[in-house]
């Protein structure tokens, strides 16, 4: 009855872990690449900084299409090219190259997929979207704390060129697995004139507000999964036990995702948004000043888990304030919100690492950003639109 009822959620979770295990993970590679290449931290946080921002025009893009075409075919059809970006990426041998495959290939397909997914999943449960947004972003954390492992061990013992190989049949294999899994599902009708965009939908106040927390919570995610790994290095740590402290945040997320999710659909998507950031604030301090392996172990979790609680609360508000037949383009346009925000948190540790020679300005912006985060869902107020719906069916009954 479990796999039956969450069968859609799940499947959007597998989408998810591997697309953000096999990106965000980009702090392993380019640790290694830049030494290979002789490229300083900042020009590799640049790079993927670069690359994330092309998502302001892929992820609206990639809502449009899933609108037109369905979820499900847009999926099929963006793994192969997912692959093919992270293959070239292993017979790179200039930073240009790198921005090839990253802004050419990768930037696309993984909007593709992002956005594809979390329409899927927001479609399918009008009731417990909270929950069923919390297993499939759990299953984006399981599968960062898989890649993450498998991917750094690959690079240590092989070489980052043969990770990004290894990377690549990662994402085919999971392509061929999500066929499998929606084969029996009724084919999306191709739509010529995608349904209208309300007058005015990006102009309202809940809209804005929720584009603004997007992009905080996205800053704040990628310092956290950019950034703690570098960190702990320069804190004197070795790259393999930083790796393993990235991949226990990831764990982290899993839980702050799962619960987040399901607190939400209880006690409010604000409530719950605020306690993660009030969580993340407590991580971030403990992880400045205690950096022994347990201690950086235990707050990686923390800060995993902060994190999880943030984009759970954040997936469910969008659903509730604009779920219907054009939610793939507010998806789109908030996910793009997000990815700016995601380029914003990796772009300033490596700036702020050369300029400073540390993460102190770093973490300062990453709390600031938080505190922005609990005031745009706050004013965004999908409680309001949940509170409408309750009055709706008790009035029925």
């Amino acid at each position: 009855m479990f796999l039956t009822r969450w069968r859609t959620a799940l499947t959007g979770g597998l989408v998810l872990g591997l697309v953000f295990g096999l990106v965000e993970g980009f702090s392993l590679f380019a640790m290694a690449f830049g030494r290979d290449l002789g490229l300083g931290r900042g020009e590799t946080a640049a790079l993927f900084s670069t690359f994330l921002l092309t998502g302001i025009v892929a992820a609206p893009l990639a809502g449009r299409l899933a609108d037109r075409f369905g979820p499900r075919r847009v999926v099929l059809v963006s793994f192969p090219v997912f692959a093919l970006g992270l293959a070239l990426c292993s017979q790179a041998t200039e930073l240009w190259h790198f921005y090839a495959a990253y802004l050419g290939l990768l930037s696309l397909s993984m909007a593709a997929l992002t956005v594809s997914s979390q329409v899927m999943v927001n479609n399918a449960y009008p009731e417990g979207r909270g929950k069923a947004l919390g297993l499939a972003y759990a299953c984006l954390g399981l599968g960062d704390f898989v890649l993450f492992s498998v991917l750094g061990v690959v690079v240590r013992e092989a070489g980052w060129r043969t990770a990004y190989l290894v990377a690549a049949a990662v994402a085919l294999a999971g392509g061929a697995v999500v066929a499998l899994l929606t084969r029996n599902e009724a084919p999306h009708p191709v739509v010529r004139e995608v349904a209208a965009v309300e007058p005015g939908l990006f102009r309202r106040p809940a809209f804005l507000f929720l584009f603004g927390a997007a992009f905080a919570s996205g800053a704040v995610d990628f310092i956290v999964f950019q950034h703690v790994a570098p960190f702990l290095v320069t804190s004197g740590h070795p790259e393999s036990t930083a790796g393993l402290v990235l991949g226990l945040a990831a764990l982290g997320y899993v839980v702050g995702q799962l619960g987040g999710g399901g607190l939400s659909d209880r006690h409010g998507r604000e409530i719950v948004g605020a306690g993660s950031a009030v969580v993340f604030a407590l991580g971030l301090a403990g992880l400045w000043t205690f950096t022994a392996v347990w201690s950086a172990a235990a707050m990686a979790v923390v800060l995993g888990a902060s994190v999880g609680g943030m984009v759970a609360s954040r997936s469910a508000a969008l659903g509730d304030l604009f779920a219907g037949a054009t939610l793939g383009r507010v998806s789109g346009m908030v996910g793009a919100a997000s990815i700016v925000g995601a380029a914003f948190g990796t772009w300033i540790g490596g700036y702020g690492f050369d300029r400073t020679g540390g993460y102190g300005l770093t973490f300062a912006i990453a709390l600031c950003c938080a505190a922005a985060w609990v005031a745009g869902l706050w004013l965004a107020a999908p409680r309001r639109v949940n509170s409408a719906a309750g009055s709706l069916v008790r009035s029925a009954q």
